[in-house]
Formats: C-alpha cells, structure tokens, sequence
C-alpha cells in the first residue's frame, strides 16, 4: 500500500468514526429537552472543509455545521457564540483547546491528532505534520463538554493508545528555529543568549543553528555582534529570510517589486479568499483581478 492510499485510508477511517459518533450522540440526545452543541477537533482547515462536506452529504440529521479556526474572520468565528436553537456540530482545531470556550457544548469528539509546528535542523524547515496530541491536551479537550452541565467526550482511539502518548506536549521553544527568538534577546540586551536561564532550556544544536541562520543573514558578526542589517531584521514581523529580502530589495530600488513577492510568501495559502466576502472575490475575479477592491 502507498504512503498517499494509507493517508486516504486513515481519512476515511476518521470520517466514518466521527458519523458513528454524531449517531450515538443524537441517540443521547433523546433524553434532553434542549440541544446541545457538539464540538469536534481536527486536525486543519482542510479536514475541517472535507468534514463539513461530508456531513451536510451523508449525515441525515438537520444540524447547524459551523467552522471554527484562527484564520477564520471574526463575524464567521462569532457565529458559535449565538444562542443554540438546533443542534449544533462546531469543527474546530485545536483553537479551542485553550484558546476560548464554546458555549452550550455538550459533546466532544476528539480523534486524537492535531498540527503541531516542528523546526528540523537537518532540512533547515519550521513544519506542521499531523501528531498525536499529548495526554494533558486529550484532557483539555475533554474539558470543553459539560462545563455548565454533564457532558461526554468520545476519544477516537484506544484506552492503550492514550496511555502510551507523552504526559505534555514538547514546548515550541524546544520545536522552533530560534534565531528569531535569539536577534530579539540580542536587541533587547538581554545577555549571553548560551547562559540564559531558560524555563526549558534548548538543546545546544538548537542555538547553534539559529546563529548560524543569523551569521548567514549578516544579522551577527563573526564575534555574534548584531550589527545594522540585524538591527534592521529585528523590527521585521516577518520571516527573517523575508525580512532580509525586504532589506536587500530596498538597497537595490526594487522594494515595491519584492513587497509583492514577499507578501504572497508570507502568507499561508495565498489561493485562500475570506469565507464571508467571497463574492466580491469573485468579482474581482471576473475583471481580471485589475479592480482593487478591500475585503
């Protein structure tokens, strides 16, 4: 079997989980006078596009399906907070682990995996792969139901399953590039990055390699001295390669050019059109993307 048939197999497994669960839900529901609101995780927005599809298809059940995640804008992410009239399936990523409390959910189905950003030192990349969440974050979200009353949470994986994952989920100072985390301590003079007394402390191959990124980027001296180009980077809310491009562009007069460029780099799918003004993109679209119009 390939890796892409295992991945489409996984899927379908999950998607069949979670239907078996929506039905065992509404047989509970029975027992209610009021509805109740569901809250299911996943894993990003685009399990969170293919679910919702698969449950306005297949799940024979009139429900309110509504998405929620961090890109989303905030009339759309508003919508979970109105009052419930009808069941309600909210599909969500792990921004409402902690992030914020959903009101009326009764029910959590959790399958147990989320996108976690992960810097690899070998490929130099800051990635997001699917993981199995940590036991302290199943917890969590099992603690978004029955927070006024009784709830109940379906885990999509076995008892053994959940004993054997990691008690917390690894810091993101410990799965994260740092060299922009060490040009900040560097500005702010905070000392000698090497003997700061970190919460949890990095590995040494961590800080070496965010060094040598800013070495490369001329943002540190052979003596790691910030100097005017790193100065420069540090006021950049971006990505430092793409900070120093923005630099670099304007050395040589062609800033407005690379703005461009840069603006599509730093974003993360720049196919993607805000759900809630999604006709006036289709406007633009049909002028040939010529007219400037605000979303």
């Amino acid at each position: 079997m390939t890796e892409q048939a295992a991945e489409d197999e996984a899927e379908a497994g999950l998607q069949m989980g979670i239907l078996e669960a929506l039905n065992e839900i509404m047989a509970l529901e029975r027992g209610h006078r009021s509805p109740g609101g569901v809250l299911i995780f996943l894993a990003g927005e685009r399990e969170i596009r293919e679910v919702a599809l698969l449950l306005r298809k297949k799940w024979k059940v009139p429900a309110e399906i509504l998405p929620l995640y961090a890109r989303l804008s905030a009339k759309e992410q508003n919508r979970v907070f109105s009052p419930l009239r009808q069941t309600r399936v909210v599909l969500t990523t792990n921004v409402a682990e902690t992030s914020l409390t959903v009101p009326g959910i009764r029910y959590v189905i959790d399958p147990g995996m989320a996108r976690i950003s992960r810097y690899s030192v070998t490929s130099k990349i800051q990635r997001l792969p699917i993981e199995a969440i940590s036991r302290a974050s199943a917890d969590q979200r099992k603690g978004r139901c029955g927070r006024i009353s009784d709830g109940v949470c379906f885990r999509l994986y076995s008892e053994e399953d959940f004993l054997g994952r990691p008690e917390f989920t690894t810091p993101e100072i410990l799965r994260t590039n740092l060299a922009a985390v060490l040009l900040q301590m560097m500005k702010l003079k905070l000392g000698d990055p090497a003997k700061f007394p970190f919460i949890e402390r990095p590995e040494q191959r961590q800080l070496s390699d965010g060094f040598q990124l800013l070495t490369e980027l001329q943002a540190i001296d052979g003596e790691r001295r910030l100097t005017r180009v790193g100065r420069d980077l540090a006021d950049f809310p971006v990505d430092l390669r793409l900070a120093r491009t923005l630099v670099e562009a304007n050395r040589f007069s062609c800033l407005k050019e690379v703005l461009i460029i840069v603006s599509g780099l730093s974003v993360q799918d720049p196919k993607e059109r805000p759900a809630d003004a999604s006709q006036k993109a289709d406007e633009a679209h049909d002028n040939g993307g010529t007219v400037n119009r605000t979303f």
